[in-house]
């Protein structure tokens, strides 16, 4: 069988790729903007905390940023987790161990797991992305 997306190797393919791709999201987030917004809050918290109540930005900040920094090492365990599955599901697939349905059902609890991943990065992203114009604001003030 030639490996389309269409084929089961095809989809494992494209799989893997989003899986590198969550990796090196989350890296980037944690180098990026997590360091950057850790930065921010230390400053904030020296400067103009001292001379306004920002209580409630703060601790909005620092949740985010503990939730992000729990969250960091599980989104890499997983994004490793399931590069491993994948290659396995590849060379069982390659290998014919597994029927047709019974392959499909890996291929979609791989994809459901790979979902999340992809709904978590978004979901920093997008809440670092708001902080950022946040801290941007009270830097301003």
């Amino acid at each position: 069988m030639a490996c389309t997306d269409k084929s089961p190797s095809g989809q494992i393919s494209a799989m893997q790729k989003r899986v590198d791709a969550v990796e090196r999201q989350v890296e980037d987030i944690y180098n990026q903007d997590f360091n950057f917004l850790v930065g921010e809050y230390q400053a904030l918290d020296t400067t103009v905390a001292r001379t306004k109540d920002i209580s409630q930005e703060m601790e909005l900040l620092q949740a985010y940023l503990q939730q992000f920094e729990d969250q960091h090492v599980a989104l890499l365990e997983g994004a490793k987790f399931s590069r491993k599955q994948l290659s396995d599901l590849k060379s069982d697939v390659e290998n014919n161990i597994y029927d047709e349905t019974t392959t499909s059902k890996y291929i979609k609890d791989e994809e459901t797991e790979l979902r999340m991943m992809e709904a978590q990065v978004k979901y920093f992203r997008e809440k670092f992305d708001e902080q950022k114009k946040v801290v941007k604001k009270l830097r301003k003030e």
